[in-house]
């Protein structure tokens, strides 16, 4: 799905996940999720707007990738045309964002539509400066 530069190939026979992912109804479900856990000092190691997701990846202790996300688009049509737009083509990866200020953000009224729309990549940045492991 991904070419990454540099990446090494798996071994032989290797078996595995990469991560597994949970789809939340909405931004506010997500968002409160991502507070009570890190009331409970569980924190992502990674946030990042895809395009088509808004996503929250977590470890759990054996290292396994969980990732909490939400759908951008409402439905698969407007997901096929952003792909087709070269937005995708322009960033694989996606923008990685600041959990705090997404919630504040949120929680001042910014609407949803606004907060998941992925901006673009800063000036002199490729997008895999944005990966996060």
């Amino acid at each position: 799905i991904l070419a990454m530069p540099g990446l090494e190939p798996p071994p032989p026979n290797a078996a595995g996940t990469d991560h597994i992912a949970f789809t939340y109804a909405n931004l506010a479900d997500l968002l409160f999720t991502y507070q009570r856990l890190e009331k409970a000092e569980i924190t992502p190691y990674w946030c990042i707007n895809h395009g088509p997701t808004t996503s929250f990846y977590y470890r759990d202790p054996d290292g396994n990738a969980v990732e909490l996300q939400i759908d951008n688009f409402s439905s698969a049509q407007e997901t096929a045309e952003w792909m087709a737009s070269g937005e995708f083509n322009k960033n694989p990866v996606g923008i990685v964002f600041d959990p705090d200020e997404l919630i504040g953000r949120f929680e001042s009224g910014v609407p949803v539509a606004e907060l998941t729309r992925r901006p673009p990549l800063p000036e002199g940045v490729s997008p895999f400066d944005m990966v996060r492991l």
